[in-house]
């Protein structure tokens, strides 16, 4: 690997650090990648995730314009229908893609909503190595994981959708219990694009978000029953004016919208869209775009995130 192609992947060290390290002259003290020349450099890569459930709709100019603009290396999406997979799959916006749909066929006996499924796109630097669905849930074709590759170095990439209560009952609940399991006994580097139909209330202290369900918190709760964090909780730990501005404008939250439920006089605003990621992947920004119902009733969520990757110079 050329000194040039590896000075542009580091971040926050300097380039006579750098080259110290390498040659094996200095050793940072609790360094997980050691600097001996026979030992490995790491190296933070950048990368944009979206996640957004488009809502059963067929691909429009729309579709493609915005996720043009927001120019996602990885995306989860939910409700997609296979029409929609097949014609993004089409474009030049992305190298190489999944459908939980084509990992489990729809029976002929079973309803609109099981002919929905969860995709993830991707592009270099990154490439699916493998893909699953969990097969545990009652409708495993809303848990999509693509084991994804970065060089040599690993990325679990998730799509979920959580069954809406009003429509499915406990089937929600036992749905996030099961992923906050899965997720739980994980390892490595994971992100997570979700559409979880919860909480009921999106407190900016999280200590008082309400839920309809005992066993909801156990995916998105405070403590979670796994290791991965809300990204755009942490992000505002870095923005506090941000979260200032949110709290005096929904002292009740939600922190973000990208979801109405309710008709008529009774709509409330929910984010119920949220980007997870275990702790090693450092969180820079995340954006909850506005709502635009011509495209979908949620909202595209897009996070600038950075994983560490080890390279052997």
């Amino acid at each position: 690997m050329s000194w040039e192609r590896l000075h542009i992947g580091c971040t926050g060290r300097s380039w006579d650090r750098l080259d110290r390290e390498v040659r094996g002259d200095f050793e940072s003290p609790g360094s997980s990648c050691l600097s001996a020349r026979d030992r490995d450099v790491s190296v933070a890569v950048g990368f944009t995730f979206g996640s957004w459930n488009v809502n059963n709709r067929s691909l429009q100019n729309e579709h493609v314009e915005l996720l043009r603009s927001v120019d996602c290396d990885l995306l989860s999406l939910q409700e997609v229908t296979p029409g929609f997979h097949a014609e993004l799959s089409k474009l030049d916006l992305f190298d190489w893609s999944e459908s939980s749909l084509s990992l489990r066929r729809p029976g002929t006996d079973e309803g609109r909503a099981r002919r929905l499924g969860c995709s993830i796109f991707g592009r270099r630097p990154f490439r699916a190595d493998s893909s699953q669905l969990l097969a545990q849930l009652q409708f495993p074709e809303r848990a999509l994981v693509v084991h994804a590759l970065s060089g040599s170095t690993p990325l679990t990439v998730c799509s979920f959708h959580i069954p809406p209560g009003a429509s499915w009952g406990e089937i929600k609940p036992r749905t996030m219990k099961a992923l906050a399991e899965w997720l739980g006994i994980q390892s490595g580097s994971v992100v997570a694009g979700m559409d979880a139909n919860a909480p009921k209330t999106d407190h900016p202290d999280p200590l008082k978000s309400e839920w309809w369900w005992k066993d909801e918190p156990m995916l998105l709760g405070p403590t979670p029953q796994h290791g991965l964090r809300d990204a755009f909780r942490v992000f505002l730990t870095t923005r506090p004016d941000l979260l200032n501005e949110i709290q005096r404008s929904r002292p009740s939250g939600p922190l973000a919208i990208s979801h109405v439920r309710g008709r008529g006089g009774r709509r409330t605003l929910c984010r119920y869209d949220v980007i997870l990621t275990s702790p090693d992947i450092a969180v820079t920004d995340v954006r909850y775009l506005p709502l635009d119902n011509a495209v979908s009733d949620h909202a595209l969520v897009v996070g600038q995130l950075e994983l560490q990757e080890c390279h052997r110079p």
